[in-house]
């Protein structure tokens, strides 16, 4: 057995009283004392979880466990949509090294992970439940679990939508109340919404690039100096990136003859004005609309 997860769930089973009829599994650094034709292994990251065992061993830095030439690897799961780019790079670093990948793509293997109809009958003849709420598949997976616990004799078989709260009891069970639901990111040490204005900025920034310029302004309202520009992330060929600052540059003083610098009530047009033409440039050269900071500083 290879992998916390696959050894911490046969301990379990063991304790449970399952597979005593099973020989107890060698440790893996003992697999070097026995000919590779005589071992298989059971391994972790069926589905491409990149710190599983599997991972590790496909790019070769499990401490334990190498394979070879010629050597098999045996998918016996499907692969769950979504984790079509993590496992084909697997499946990629094992051919690499000419290492066999076997899989319901090639071969007739698969093996369900999931229980079958039958073996779900059997489960509620068990355990008699008299509430059931489906939380695995899809919509039409849930709704299909329903007319099944229906059949199977359940009470209240009850369908819920993400951050409904169920009542279970006294009485039947009801939907009571809503509470706000959704994923949120480890930020630092912030947690942030998927709609944070910080994200769409981050993203934006990935996307398109970051543009600052600073326009310094004299006491008597003229531009002191050239405009400082700063392009951060933001793709230009060769004769455009040599000239874009100067161009810049002539954007910025031209915006900024058409206002009256000394009017402090004008500040946000022109900062809005300047972010603009800025932005058009660039979107003219590059294609990309970044992110624009202006600075306007008073001396």
């Amino acid at each position: 057995l290879v992998g916390r997860s696959m050894n911490r769930i046969y301990q379990l089973a063991r304790q449970c009283n399952y597979l005593q009829d099973i020989k107890v599994p060698i440790d893996v650094r003992d697999a070097k004392k026995i000919p590779k034709n005589k071992m298989v292994f059971l391994c972790t990251g069926s589905q491409g979880e990149q710190r599983a065992a599997l991972a590790r061993i496909a790019n070769g830095t499990h401490p334990d466990l190498h394979l070879e030439k010629d050597d098999n690897v045996i998918f016996s799961s499907r692969i769950i949509p979504g984790n079509e780019k993590r496992l084909f790079k697997i499946f990629n670093d094992f051919s690499k090294n000419d290492i066999n990948v076997l899989s319901e793509e090639n071969s007739m293997i698969h093996v369900s992970g999931h229980p079958a109809r039958e073996d779900l009958k059997k489960m509620y003849s068990w355990v008699k439940p008299k509430i059931l709420i489906p939380v695995h598949g899809e919509q039409r997976h849930m709704a299909e679990h329903i007319s099944f616990a229906k059949e199977m004799g359940v009470k209240f078989p009850v369908k819920v939508s993400n951050g409904e709260i169920l009542r279970l009891a006294p009485g039947e069970p009801e939907v009571v109340d809503k509470v706000t639901w959704g994923r949120v990111y480890l930020d630092g040490k912030v947690l942030i919404d998927n709609d944070s204005p910080v994200l769409k900025e981050r993203r934006n920034m990935a996307a398109n690039g970051y543009m600052e310029i600073t326009v310094l302004i004299s006491k008597n309202g003229q531009i002191k100096n050239n405009p400082i520009v700063t392009l951060k992330g933001i793709p230009l060929i060769e004769e455009d990136a040599s000239e874009i600052e100067y161009d810049l540059e002539d954007v910025v003083m031209d915006t900024c003859k058409t206002f009256n610098l000394n009017n402090s009530k004008q500040e946000k047009n022109l900062i809005d004005t300047l972010k603009g033409n800025c932005r058009k440039l660039i979107n003219d050269k590059s294609g990309k609309k970044p992110l624009v900071n202006i600075n306007l500083v008073r001396l």
